[in-house]
């Protein structure tokens, strides 16, 4: 199908009439392994899979068709079978991404619940996820140079469940384990018929999915073959994906958007899948390659975190052609500049769509119309057969009222792709709504053609470069100091991350520690690099709310006054500057940079400077002058 055959999406209105058809008669299927069959079939000898190993494009590359890639799939499913793998039971693995990784997601699959881990975590964490998925088979990458995981999982053996299987894989150049090698265990396994029979219903669980986060030990979000089956659909409608597209698979795989937007839908719609390094944009020299990467594959779909995005619109294309790409592409958060959106469009004619979603939602649930005006700085419409409402909770936690046109409230969401809840039945508390509404924490308006703005975050996590760190686990590292009394994490704006961590502190009554002491404590004893507080701020009483805890609103509006006090602090030429931080009806926090000191003169150009040092941030700002 090419794209001119989609009908147009140009507002609300296309929306409502998508749904005129009941959503079962859209549908190829509810069962997962069905969409992912139908992708193996489009164009069997056609490339599924190229690998490069080490972010180069020059680098020869490893290539798996369609054909091949069900075959392996059928072992793996048949191996997995053999180990007691059910319906019911997870397949969990800890891998990078590689052709391995795909084989190892659609055998999982195909035979029970897949559930791809964050490799990079401590192990200690691993043990946690282990039992809590209630996995039948781990999978991880074996001694490897460069690569810790088989060192790191042989540390907790003793931890693991001793009916649990444990395969390792070799892709990387490390030698084989003969006794538990995937590939070798998997070519006994016949690869043209299953083993088994199973037809997944559409309640079912099809995997286990981090809840973004990649730091601390993740809540397992459970996500079923209705939510995948429904947003293959939708999702491939909203884009206009076929399998003539060619995308990028460098999102980590632990994260939905890695899973599903470059693991399993991608395979359902039959595309080409460039893996460009095994740590995908975590590689410098794939970012330093990227425009080259995208002439040389003719890659058509531009997307990214705002990390990747704001990178390359700081490294313009050098002669590269690429005409292949679609005019429009998207990133998965609502808090992209849109200056940077504006500047890529400039220098390589794509529309970035700044989509909003979670885990929790088997990925977006809103995205600005491809065909129509993407409304820079918003989350676009939502998706087709998805309900989202702007509301207050009462005391009791239950919807008091739906907010009106423009009214900030809290966002919820009912729809087919929305998770039944997490393995820790304790983390939905206060999350599942009556009626089918997922509380998502997030603070929004829906304006009158109705487009969803995220004006802030009721919840706390903070979104560091695509990876969203739970604060929990800076607090609970920064406590185990004796002389921390209190600690309260929060993000702080950063023109290249989007937001960075820091940490608020209060001592003990003559505490000797200083921020400096504190802060090589925390990286020493966090688990997770991206979970190391990049500032920690001493206060001599922490402010709390009534009810005794950090306050967090505050603490957040004064790390943004920090930060943009920081980067304005050198644009007046002797001027002063200072920046205050007010709450906006509309954009929920708002910037005002007042200025006093200058000339006239001196205005316009002072004006630009700010702008330029402004536009890699997601914050509305005003300029205020004043008189010395």
């Amino acid at each position: 199908m090419t794209a001119a055959r989609f009908q147009p999406l140009r507002d609300i209105h296309d929306i409502e009439e998508l749904e005129r058809v009941p959503l079962e008669e859209r549908l190829l299927s509810w069962d997962v392994n069905d969409w992912i069959r139908h992708g193996f079939e489009i164009a069997p000898e056609k490339v599924a899979l190229r690998f490069i190993a080490d972010g180069d494009p020059e680098t020869p590359a490893e290539v798996m068709t369609y054909a091949e890639l069900k075959r392996r799939t059928t072992q793996a499913a048949n191996l997995f079978h053999s180990l007691g793998v059910g319906p019911n039971d997870a397949v969990l693995y800890l891998l990078p991404t590689t052709p391995h990784l795909y084989t190892v997601m659609l055998g999982s699959l195909a035979v029970g619940v897949s559930c791809c881990v964050n490799w990079m975590l401590e192990p200690s964490h691993w043990v946690g996820l282990i039992k809590s998925s209630g996995a039948k088979v781990v999978v991880a990458l074996g001694p490897t140079p460069d690569y810790e995981i088989w060192e790191k999982l042989e540390t907790i053996r003793a931890e693991i469940p001793s009916d649990v299987a444990i395969l390792s894989v070799q892709t990387l150049g490390g030698a084989a384990l003969e006794q538990s090698d995937f590939d070798i265990l998997s070519a006994r396994q016949p690869s043209d018929r299953l083993l088994f029979d199973r037809k997944a219903k559409r309640s079912d669980t099809a995997a286990y999915v981090h809840s973004g986060g990649t730091t601390g030990s993740p809540k397992l979000v459970k996500l079923t073959h209705q939510g995948f089956s429904y947003k293959f659909w939708a999702n491939t409608l909203v884009m206009a994906h076929t399998a003539d597209d060619v995308i990028f698979s460098d999102y980590p795989m632990f994260h939905i958007a890695g899973f599903f937007g470059r693991g399993i839908m991608a395979i359902a719609d039959g595309m080409e899948i460039v893996i460009p390094s095994p740590s995908g944009a975590r590689d410098k020299r794939f970012i330093e390659n990227y425009w080259k990467f995208v002439e040389k594959f003719r890659i058509t779909i531009l997307s990214g975190v705002p990390t990747t995005l704001a990178q390359l619109s700081k490294n313009p294309p050098k002669g590269a052609d690429l005409s292949s790409l679609r005019p429009y592409g998207v990133t998965g958060s609502t808090a992209f500049p849109a200056e940077v959106a504006r500047q890529l469009e400039s220098i390589c004619g794509v529309r970035m769509l700044a989509s909003y979603g979670a885990t929790e939602y088997t990925q977006n649930v809103a995205q600005p119309p491809r065909d129509g005006d993407p409304r820079y700085g918003s989350a676009g419409l939502r998706l087709p057969y998805t309900e989202i409402k702007i509301v207050e909770l009462d005391d009791n936690g239950r919807i008091s009222r739906e907010c009106g046109t423009d009214q900030i409230g809290l966002v919820v969401v009912r729809g087919p792709s929305v998770t039944p809840g997490y393995m820790d039945e304790g983390a939905n508390e206060g999350i599942l709504l009556p009626d089918g509404w997922f509380n998502s924490g997030d603070l929004g308006r829906i304006d009158s053609d109705g487009f969803l703005w995220i004006t802030g975050r009721a919840k706390d996590v903070i979104i560091r470069g695509g990876h969203n760190i739970d604060p929990t686990v800076i607090e609970e590292t920064l406590l185990k100091h004796p002389e921390v009394v209190l600690a309260a994490a929060v993000s702080k704006p950063d023109s290249y991350a989007g937001e960075l961590p820091i940490a608020y502190v209060q001592l003990i009554p003559n505490a000797k520690s200083s921020a400096d002491e504190l802060q090589t404590f925390a990286q020493a004893n966090s688990p997770e690099r991206a979970a190391a507080p990049k500032e920690i701020i001493l206060v001599e009483k922490m402010p709390l709310t009534d009810v005794g805890k950090p306050a967090k609103v505050q603490l957040r509006l004064d790390a943004a006054k920090r930060a943009f006090n920081e980067a304005l602090a050198d644009v007046a030429n002797g001027g002063n500057v200072s920046v205050e931080m007010v709450s906006d009806p509309k954009s929920g926090n708002r910037a005002v940079v007042r200025i006093a000191g200058v000339s006239a003169s001196a205005r316009q150009e002072i004006e630009g400077r700010v702008q330029e040092k402004m536009r890699y941030y997601a914050t509305p700002y005003e300029i205020a002058w004043r008189e010395a």
